[in-house]
């Protein structure tokens, strides 16, 4: 069963029901749904890796800035303990168990919801691996929902954990942003890495177009426009975070989303420029491949060229008439052989000359 066929499942099953009602909505997951949480200030951090839900509700009602992260949102009723918890609007919960969200940003009086996709480019494949990130940012908590385990925020947790800079000094707010800024980094990274590749093809194509190469063009388009709507959004995400005044997101902390929000508009150029490129190497590749056969066909009117005045030597000599006086001559059979070695001869420095080849 395909991904867009379970998912078109899922969204049957939301058919007639009330708005707000709770259904994950994504690929099937079978692993259990594990929660790990920091909480800390300037002077201490408490790390659980897996941690309870009562523990978690704990760490969120204490005075420390807190990070909950919760790996998987298929477990609906574990979502909706801790949405309930922390005061989520039924409609936001939806939104977090629907992982085919478009990026978004909403606020809320005491809280925001943001939705964002974590990307990657595996080495030996042009297929792009996503996962739907949820952020939930309150006064002094953080909670993120990924859709499975494994993630890019392992730099955040070493800052956390060694209090490099200024994240162990500052609350969730600045959290919120190093976690992003992590997610929006690697969207740079991905565009240099498919610079690089379509580089690498375009001069492949120049030397030796074939099928394959149309295949990568192919998958590569398809990748650019998977990475297009997936950037292109989270420009009004950012330029929503910068221009609306939260208690929650303080003053000092624009400066840093205008700085993510830089890297969305460069994401966003390379991904234009990297699609122009594909464009242009599709002209690329019908113009090499024109050329190739070009190249062919010179090399066979060539040797046809060559080939027709020994034809018609050989044609006359193969007549049978009784009167041909060369028939009976000793030495008329290496003759015609020098005869035809050397019109081939002369054809060729005719060719050679004229830089036909």
């Amino acid at each position: 069963m395909g991904i867009r066929t379970k998912l078109r499942r899922n969204r049957t099953q939301k058919k007639g029901m009330p708005p707000g009602s709770l259904v994950y909505i994504g690929d099937e997951q079978t692993e259990e749904v594990t929660i790990s949480a920091i909480a800390f200030n300037s002077d201490k951090i408490d790390e659980y890796e897996n941690a309870s839900l009562d523990e978690v509700k704990t760490m969120i009602d204490s005075e420390k800035v807190t990070w909950v992260n919760v790996n998987g949102v298929h477990n609906v009723q574990l979502i909706d303990q801790i949405s309930k918890h922390v005061g989520l609007h039924p409609l936001t919960t939806e939104d977090i168990l629907n992982t085919e969200h478009r990026p978004k940003i909403d606020f809320f009086e005491d809280h925001l919801l943001a939705i964002v996709k974590m990307l990657d480019l595996p080495e030996e494949s042009s297929d792009l691996d996503d996962e739907q990130v949820s952020f939930i940012l309150m006064e002094n908590t953080v909670i993120t929902f990924q859709e499975k385990r494994g993630d890019l925020f392992d730099p955040v947790r070493l800052q956390l954990q060694e209090s490099k800079g200024r994240i162990r000094k500052s609350g969730a707010d600045f959290l919120f942003y190093s976690l992003l800024d992590v997610i929006f980094d690697q969207y740079l990274i991905i565009m240099d890495e498919m610079d690089d590749r379509i580089a690498q093809l375009e001069g492949m194509i120049m030397e030796d177009p074939d099928n394959h190469s149309l295949q990568d063009i192919n998958q590569y388009k398809n990748t650019i426009l998977q990475l297009k709507k997936t950037v292109w959004p989270v420009r009004e995400v950012v330029n929503k975070l910068i221009n609306r005044k939260v208690s929650y997101i303080k003053e000092d902390i624009s400066f840093y989303l205008q700085d993510i929000h830089d890297h969305i508009v460069q994401a966003n150029d390379m991904v234009e420029t990297s699609r122009g490129q594909l464009y242009g190497l599709l002209d690329v590749y019908y113009s090499s491949l024109s050329m190739k056969m070009n190249e062919i066909m010179k090399v066979l009117t060539i040797v046809s060229t060559i080939f027709i005045p020994l034809t018609f030597i050989a044609g006359i000599y193969g007549m049978n008439f009784n009167n041909m006086p060369e028939l009976s001559w000793e030495w008329s059979y290496p003759v015609v052989w020098i005869v035809m070695i050397i019109i081939t001869g002369l054809m060729l420095m005719y060719f050679k000359r004229k830089k036909w080849f």
